[in-house]
């Protein structure tokens, strides 16, 4: 297949890294930030720079930009594709995108939308520190716009042959809800337990649970406000829930009620063990749905 990516940065590289080095496919990259296609080249991300002619020729198009930016590639680039081409984003919402996309499939009915999110990443952006690598094992969650079965098996065999495991399909509205915990709550604990000023003093006193804690504190900025400002409802849901329960924490342990303290805890320990209890079972029955 011929490959386009539009957006160079961790996943757009990654992605683009990963086919070249494992698969056949040739693979089209643009940014408009010319340092990214530079370094990208060096990388072995992409093959040839993604132009309005060469467009035309794509057989699955990947949009890996911020959300803000997924409307301006659809409109320049749904127009120019192919009868039969498949246009996928890589972003980490999924509502607003998959109403664009909704929108597009109404005005050009040959072209096939699906909505994505490649269950993989790392505290750092930009595509130098894009990995052949970093989709291995990982799990594709996919939201079809009234997608063909052909072109959701094309999805499929693209990303099994970068390494992923399989796709997870779900809906717009259940991957924001479920993605605002899984993701989105745990960056903003990271970042609001490293503004701490005792994070300062850290050192020599810290291990691995303050490493844990702080991976995701290193972000960036601009993505992920872009992302939570458009999951505020499921997102702030998440966060007022959070601080409840940190709220009784607090309380038993300012007053000194060990008895509340080890039924939290208790019930911490216990949650963790059932959810983690079959993990891989449970996580191949959700590829499985």
């Amino acid at each position: 297949m011929k490959i386009g990516i539009v957006g160079l940065g961790l996943i757009g590289g990654s992605i683009g890294r990963a086919t070249v080095k494992k698969t056949d496919h040739i693979v089209y990259a643009y940014d408009r930030d010319e340092s990214a296609l530079e370094k990208g080249a060096l990388l072995n991300a992409y093959h040839e720079v993604l132009t309005k002619d060469n467009a035309k020729e794509i057989d699955l198009l990947l949009i890996c930009v911020y959300p803000d930016g997924v409307e301006g590639v659809l409109k320049e680039y749904v127009p120019i594709v192919k009868p039969g081409a498949i246009v996928m984003d890589c972003v980490g919402i999924k509502r607003p995108v998959c109403a664009l996309m909704e929108d597009y499939s109404d005005k050009y009915p040959d072209v096939s939308f699906v909505g994505g999110h490649p269950m993989a990443g790392r505290e750092f952006s930009g595509v130098e520190h894009a990995t052949a690598g970093l989709f291995d094992h990982a799990t594709v969650l996919i939201v079809p716009v009234h997608t063909p079965i052909e072109a959701l098996v094309s999805v499929k065999e693209f990303f099994l042959g970068i390494g992923a495991d399989g796709l997870v399909p779900t809906t717009a509205e259940e991957h924001d809800r479920i993605i605002a915990y899984t993701s989105q709550l745990a960056h903003v604990v990271s970042a609001a337990y490293i503004t701490s000023p005792t994070a300062k003093s850290h050192y020599g006193f810290s291990a691995g649970s303050f490493r844990d804690m702080t991976r995701v504190a290193r972000l960036n900025p601009a993505m992920w406000t872009d992302l939570m400002d458009k999951n505020a409802d499921f997102l702030s849901e998440e966060i007022f829930s959070f601080a409840e329960r940190m709220q009784r924490f607090g309380k038993a342990i300012q007053e000194k009620d060990k008895e509340a303290l080890f039924a939290l805890l208790f019930e911490s320990n216990e949650t963790k063990l059932d959810v983690e209890k079959n993990r891989l079972q449970k996580r191949n029955d959700a590829m499985k749905k």
